[in-house]
């Protein structure tokens, strides 16, 4: 029987794009979907949301997403609002791509069996952050920006290399913010440099945690709070302990919720896998479990 596939499409995602090879790989894409379905095609657009360009369409049996970790994350935002509960094929084309190695995503086309998706879906948790909604992480602090603070061009040009550029410039410079933190568990109250809430074993391209720390699909989320260290020279031997998956340290807080309030005296800054979202000063934060379908490989 025919499906009815739609695909979304960054033009401007990850270093490659414009290459032959990026190309190429989406035309075998549309060609091999169209062998026996119905497929369209839309290109995302820097002055209109997802939901805006697919608020007056059919919903389709399937979303193929071809752009990075933040063009993912505008899909699943709009699909949360649109509430069109619809199974997600993903093609990384970004710069660092964290959530696609949390899966068994096909890098290939063919690497899908068209004649029985169904049994070739996997689910995954997602987050529900106040009004909006992330895959894989909530963060703010210290490198946090880094993603959506490096322009355009520089990502094109050097890829993760311009985000390492800007990451060691905020080393020079790092904030600190006084936070009241809750969950079902515990309450904490400590000044901070960095926050995250995740679903996922890699941050910033990082395979920070241990494999068995992270399950995609348990109802709840891995949470690290970086407390500020004492001088300069602390702060950098901490940073460097935490990227080699060393959570074990007095600064550090580690542990698994399914539900996170966290408040500051002060309006802060968060991204969402990655993306700007904005300032708020009190932030609510839910797992919703298995909430989405995400197509892997056969």
């Amino acid at each position: 029987m025919s499906k009815e596939f739609l695909m979304i499409v960054n033009p401007v995602a990850g270093r490659e794009f414009n290459n032959r090879k990026v190309r190429k790989r989406l035309i075998k894409i549309r060609k091999y979907l169209g062998k026996k379905n119905t497929i369209h095609t839309i290109l995302t657009k820097p002055d209109k949301t997802i939901k805006e360009q697919l608020i007056d369409k059919n919903k389709p049996d399937y979303i193929i997403v071809c752009g990075g970790d933040g063009t993912l994350n505008q899909v699943t935002q709009a699909l949360f609002e649109l509430k069109w509960n619809v199974p997600i094929g993903f093609f990384p084309l970004g710069t660092t791509n964290d959530f696609a190695k949390n899966f068994n995503l096909p890098t290939d086309i063919n690497d899908i069996n068209l004649n029985n998706i169904s049994k070739s879906l996997k689910k995954s948790d997602l987050g529900k952050f106040n009004d909006k909604t992330f895959n894989y992480v909530a963060a703010m602090g210290l490198f946090s920006k880094t993603s959506y603070a490096t322009d355009r061009k520089s990502k094109n040009l050097f890829g993760r290399l311009a985000y390492l550029a800007n990451g060691i410039r905020e080393l020079f410079s790092i904030k600190s913010y006084k936070l009241k933190i809750k969950s079902n568990e515990k309450k904490i109250e400590d000044e901070f440099i960095y926050v995250s809430v995740s679903n996922s074993n890699y941050l910033g391209g990082f395979d920070i945690y241990r494999k068995e720390d992270v399950e995609l699909d348990d109802g709840e989320f891995e949470v690290l709070l970086v407390k500020k260290p004492k001088n300069f020279n602390k702060s950098i031997k901490l940073i460097v302990d935490i990227l080699n998956g060393n959570l074990n340290q007095e600064d550090v807080y580690f542990f698994k919720t399914s539900e996170l309030l966290i408040e500051g005296n002060e309006d802060l800054e968060w991204s969402l896998d990655g993306e700007y979202s904005g300032k708020q000063k009190k932030i609510k934060i839910k797992n919703s479990k298995k909430k989405v379908s995400y197509i892997v490989s056969d």
